[in-house]
C-alpha cells in the first residue's frame, strides 16, 4: 500500500468528503492510497473496503487542562462499530482476506481484535476460528458467535493461546490472520485522520497511546512522517504499557525482565486483560517502534494497578475522569464498580503520570488516543471447546470438515 498525497493540497483532493470522520475513516481516506501494483488491484481492494466497512468513526475534542498542559482526546470508541479502534483492523482485514481468496481463517486475540475480525469477517462470509484466553471470554458479546461461521476456542492458560493457534494452523492448513502489514495499513487510516487535523486545525507536542506490540503508532507515524516538513513539528510519541507486561518498555530502557510475565498463568495479574500477550516482542515490531521513538523524540512509560486506580479516584476540576468523559459524550462502561475496558484509559493515565513527572512540560499540547472504553460485552459467549493442552485441540481438529 502506497500513500499517494505529497502535500496538503493533494491530500485534501484525495479525501472523500462524502464520508465524515465519525462515519468511516476507512472510506474517507481510502483514495489517498494505492492498493496493489495495478489499477485493477487498486480498484478491487477499494471495492472490498466499501463492502466490508460498517462504521469506523473517530473524532478529536479538547478534554482537560492539567498542570498547564492541554489534553485533547482522539475518541476511537464512541463511533466505532465494535466500540474499539479494532473496527478499522476488522474492515481492512476482511477486505484483504476476500482479495486473497480466503474463506476460512484462524487468529488469536485477547478480545477486541477477535471481536472485530469476527464481526467484519462473518459479514462477508468468512468462516472464523478464534482462540482467546479463557478468562477473557467474559469480555465478549455472545451475539457475534451466533452464526455457524464463527467458532470460539477458549484456552485455559494465556501462554498457550499462540501455541494453540499455531498448532491449529499447521494441522488444518488454514491461513492465520491478520498479517503484520495489514495491521500497519489499518493504522495508516488512523494516521490520515490525525494528519487532517494537524494540517487544518492544530498541532500537538505529544501523541500518547497504549501499546502492546505497537502496530497502531507505527502505522500512524508512517503517515505523519510523510508530512513532517508541512508541520511545525512531528508530535513526540509516548507509548504506555501496563507494568506487569511491558517487554517493549524494558527493551527501550535496556532493562532485564524482572517479573513473572513470561511465567504468567492467569490474566488476573494484568491491568487490561485484552493485552494478554506475554510476548508481544515476538511480533518483531520493536525495530520500527525504536525508529519512531528516535525520530519523534518520544519515550515509553508504564502504568501499574496502584497508579491506574489512583487516576480513576482523583478529581480534576472537581470531577473524576469518568465524569469528565461522560460530559463529552464518552460513556465508559463500568460493571459492579469496575471499568470493563481499561486499555484506552491506560493511555490517559500514563499521560497524566508523565505530566506529573515533568516529561510532558507545562504549555505543551497532547493528543491522547482513547482506543476503547465502551463495552458491549454481555459475558454470555459460550466457547465451542475449552483447550487445556494441545491434545485437546487435536481431538477438536478431527471434528472440523
Amino acid at each position: 500500500m502506497k500513500f499517494l498525497a505529497k502535500n496538503k493540497a493533494e491530500f485534501g483532493q484525495r479525501i472523500d468528503s462524502t464520508y465524515s470522520p465519525d462515519s468511516s475513516i476507512v472510506l474517507r481516506y481510502r483514495n489517498a492510497f494505492q492498493w496493489g501494483e495495478t489499477v485493477e488491484e487498486d480498484s478491487n481492494c477499494k471495492k472490498w473496503l466499501e463492502k466490508t466497512s460498517i462504521r469506523e468513526g473517530a473524532r478529536i475534542f479538547p478534554f482537560l487542562t492539567y498542570k498547564g498542559v492541554e489534553i485533547s482526546i482522539l475518541d476511537e470508541t464512541s463511533f466505532m462499530h465494535t466500540k474499539t479502534l479494532k473496527s478499522v483492523d476488522g474492515c481492512v482485514t476482511a477486505a484483504k482476506c476476500k482479495l486473497s481468496g480466503y474463506e476460512r481463517v484462524v487468529f488469536e486475540s485477547g478480545g477486541n481484535t477477535g471481536a472485530a475480525l469476527t464481526q467484519y469477517g462473518v459479514r462477508v462470509g468468512l468462516e472464523i476460528f478464534m482462540f482467546i484466553p479463557e478468562e477473557n471470554v467474559s469480555l465478549l458479546n455472545s451475539s457475534i458467535f451466533k452464526s455457524g461461521k464463527a467458532h470460539l476456542f477458549a484456552v485455559e492458560k494465556p501462554g498457550l493461546v499462540k501455541k494453540a493457534a499455531n498448532y491449529f494452523v499447521t494441522q488444518s492448513g488454514l491461513p492465520r490472520i491478520p498479517e503484520r502489514d495489514w495491521r500497519y495499513q489499518a493504522s495508516m487510516f488512523r494516521g490520515s485522520f490525525i494528519l487532517e487535523h494537524l494540517l487544518n486545525k492544530e498541532n500537538f507536542d505529544w501523541l500518547t497511546h497504549t501499546i502492546s506490540a505497537a502496530y497502531g503508532p507505527i502505522g500512524i507515524y508512517r503517515i505523519l512522517a510523510e508530512f513532517r516538513k508541512e508541520m511545525e513539528r512531528l508530535p513526540a510519541f509516548l507509548g504506555i504499557q501496563q507494568e506487569v507486561n511491558a517487554p517493549l518498555f524494558r527493551a527501550w530502557k535496556k532493562q532485564e525482565a524482572s517479573g513473572p510475565p513470561g511465567e504468567m498463568h492467569s490474566t488476573k495479574y494484568l491491568l487490561a486483560r485484552v493485552l494478554y500477550d506475554i510476548h508481544p516482542e515476538s511480533n518483531d515490531t520493536f525495530g520500527d517502534l525504536e525508529k519512531l521513538l528516535l525520530t519523534s523524540g518520544g519515550d515509553l512509560t508504564t502504568v501499574n494497578h496502584r497508579e491506574f486506580n489512583g487516576f480513576l479516584e482523583e478529581t480534576y476540576d472537581g470531577k473524576n475522569i469518568l465524569d469528565l468523559l461522560k460530559e463529552r459524550g464518552v460513556e465508559i462502561t463500568v460493571r459492579e464498580g469496575e471499568v470493563i475496558e481499561k486499555t484506552g484509559l491506560i493511555a490517559l493515565a500514563g499521560t497524566l503520570k508523565e505530566i506529573d513527572s515533568g516529561k510532558i512540560a507545562q504549555g505543551n499540547k497532547v493528543l491522547c488516543c482513547l482506543t476503547s472504553g465502551i463495552s458491549e460485552a454481555d459475558g454470555m459467549a459460550i466457547p465451542e471447546c475449552r483447550i487445556s493442552s494441545l491434545d485437546d485441540l487435536a481431538g477438536t481438529l478431527t471434528k472440523i470438515p
